[in-house]
C-alpha cells in the first residue's frame, strides 16, 4: 500500500486524482491523528465496508503494518457484520470530492487508535447507503464517472 496524508489528492487508482481524496493510507514513519471516535461513526463505517462499491478492484491484500507478527486480522466483526479487512477500498461522497480509504481503516480505528479527519467522519455519517441509486448520484456529482472504452 502508499502512503497519502490525510485529505490529501489520491492517484492511486491511475485517475480521478483532481477528485479522490485519501484518507486512512497509513505507513509506520508517518505520524497519524489518535484519539476518539465516536461508535455511530465506526458503525456506519463497518455497514459501508460490508459491501463497498469499487471503481476499480486491485488484486491482493494489504496486511497491517502496525501489526508486527501477525499482520493484523483478515476480517473484522462489529454487531454481526463482518467485513475484509485489506481487500477493499471505500469511497465515499463528500464536499470536497470523493473520500477513498482502504478498508484496512476498521482495523486502525480499532486497534490502533486512528481518528479520521472530521470532514471524513462527517461524510461516512452522510454517505447513502451502499449501490443505492442516492449514492451512485452523489458519487456521479462529484466527478467519479465511469465510461466504457469506444469500441
Amino acid at each position: 500500500m502508499a502512503y497519502y496524508a490525510d485529505l490529501s489528492p489520491c492517484d492511486y487508482f491511475g485517475r480521478w486524482q483532481d477528485v479522490l481524496r485519501a484518507v486512512g493510507w497509513l505507513e509506520p514513519g508517518h505520524p497519524f491523528a489518535t484519539g476518539p471516535v465516536p461508535e455511530e461513526l465506526f458503525g456506519a463505517l463497518v455497514r459501508l465496508l460490508s459491501e463497498p462499491w469499487q471503481p476499480v478492484a486491485a488484486g491482493g491484500s494489504q496486511r497491517c503494518p502496525y501489526c508486527r507478527f501477525t499482520g493484523g486480522p483478515r476480517e473484522l466483526r462489529y454487531e454481526g457484520t463482518a467485513i475484509r479487512v485489506g481487500a477493499n477500498n471505500l469511497f465515499v461522497p463528500a464536499s470536497d470530492g470523493v473520500h477513498v480509504a482502504p478498508s484496512l481503516i476498521a482495523h486502525y480505528i480499532d486497534a490502533h487508535d486512528y481518528r479520521p479527519p472530521p470532514a471524513f467522519q462527517q461524510a461516512v455519517l452522510r454517505c447513502p447507503e451502499m449501490r443505492s441509486i442516492a449514492y451512485l448520484k452523489e458519487i456521479r456529482a462529484r466527478g467519479l464517472v465511469i465510461t466504457r472504452p469506444a469500441g
